[in-house]
C-alpha cells in the first residue's frame, strides 16, 4: 500500500463467523500482496493485519 492509497482509503474490513479462531492475510494482491500471516482473535471481535491494515471482524453471534 502507498502512503497515497492509505491516507485516501479506508481498511478493508472483512467479516468472519463468529466461532472462527484464527485468520490468514496474504495482502490480497497476487505477486503485489506480502507474507502471509496468521492472526488469532484472542478474545478480541477484531485484529488488523500489521502488513496491509485489513481488518478482519467477528461476526455479531
Amino acid at each position: 500500500m502507498t502512503m497515497q492509497n492509505a491516507s485516501t482509503q479506508p481498511p478493508e474490513i472483512i467479516v468472519v463467523d463468529a466461532d472462527c479462531d484464527e485468520v490468514c492475510c496474504d495482502g490480497g494482491g497476487g505477486a503485489l500482496g506480502h507474507p502471509m500471516v496468521w492472526y488469532t482473535f484472542d478474545g478480541r471481535k477484531t485484529v488488523e493485519c500489521m502488513y496491509c491494515d485489513r481488518q478482519f471482524e467477528q461476526k455479531s453471534a
